[in-house]
Formats: structure tokens, C-alpha cells, sequence
């Protein structure tokens, strides 16, 4: 599997990954994965891809109805089911010094190994050690899945996991970036 930094989910219809696929081509390498509706990418800046997403939807452009989410990813590892809350962890710290007092939750989106990786217990073990890592650094963060100020996003395909920090504003000014 090639690096990638965006993880994109395509609207369910017929025909819309191979639009979406050549238009997003454009804009940085693109590929289908062996998942329904679920493409990964590597764009130069992440940022702009958004950017040029945001314009494009609010210019009606009608490629983008083809989309459904685009997820930024910061990092990326590979793993094995015993091994991916512990990673998850260790790729998660670093958020917290990004983080001011506040709301967060740990969204996991997993994609493949049924019943080998329970997502609810991966999000709640990640999230405790994280409110243990901003207790310690004298911060006040709260899980909260109500409008949280922040959302830990990490998206798994088969046994890769993609990993970002999704605050306010970024989640604010481009919606399509929301994790489910």
C-alpha cells in the first residue's frame, strides 16, 4: 500500500467512485481499496485539498455530490489487532500539547478484521490515556461526544490506520471532514 494522508468515502450510487476517482486524480495520486465507497490518497498539502473541496461544494460543482467525507490523515502505521490500541495510544500523545481546555472523543473508524478489533474499546482505552497525558501536563479535557472541541480520527483499512487531530475549526469549515 502506498503512503497516504487522505482517506476519501464516496456517496453510494452507481458510477460515482470512477467520477470521483478521476476528478480527485487531479488534485494528487488516488486509489479504490478493496473496501465499498473506501479510496485513499496522498495530496501535497492537505489543507489546500480541503480548501479546493470546500470551494468546489459551495460552486455546485457536480463531481463533489460524488463525495461523501474526506479525512486529513497526519500519520499512518501499520498494525496487528493486539497491537493497534497501544499504537494508537503512542500516536495520539502528541495531540494533547496541540490541545487547550476543552472537549474531545476518540472516533475509530475501522475498516476489515471483524470481530478481531473492537472499536468502542480501542476509542475508550485511547481516550482514558489521553485525558491521563493532559491531567498530567495540567490540562482540563473532557470526553464529550456533543460538539466536542476536538475529535482524535483514526480510520483503519484492513491493517493499515491512518491517525489526525480534527479540531473545531477545521471540522467547522470543511463539514465534509467529519468522522461517522
Amino acid at each position: 500500500m502506498k503512503d497516504w494522508n487522505v482517506l476519501v468515502t464516496v456517496a453510494p450510487g452507481p458510477g460515482r467512485k470512477s467520477r470521483l476517482l478521476r476528478r480527485l486524480r487531479g488534485l494528487g495520486w488516488f486509489e479504490p481499496t478493496e473496501f465499498k465507497n473506501v479510496c485513499l490518497g496522498n495530496v501535497e498539502d492537505r489543507t489546500q485539498f480541503l480548501e479546493t473541496l470546500r470551494i468546489g461544494r459551495e460552486n455546485d460543482e457536480p463531481w463533489l455530490a460524488d463525495l461523501a467525507r474526506a479525512i486529513p490523515v497526519e500519520q499512518t502505521f501499520s498494525f496487528i489487532p493486539e497491537s493497534l490500541t497501544e499504537q494508537m495510544k503512542q500516536a495520539a500523545a502528541p495531540f494533547v500539547g496541540r490541545m487547550t481546555d476543552g472537549t474531545f472523543h476518540v472516533r475509530l473508524e475501522r475498516r476489515g478484521l471483524p470481530g478481531q478489533v473492537m472499536s468502542q474499546e480501542v476509542e475508550r482505552q485511547v481516550g482514558e490515556h489521553l485525558l491521563e497525558l493532559a491531567e498530567t501536563a495540567g490540562k482540563r479535557l473532557h470526553v464529550s461526544f456533543a460538539n466536542p472541541d476536538y475529535i482524535v480520527a483514526a480510520e483503519t483499512v484492513g491493517n493499515q490506520c491512518g491517525i489526525a487531530l480534527l479540531g473545531r475549526t477545521l471540522i467547522d469549515h470543511f463539514p465534509f471532514v467529519l468522522p461517522h
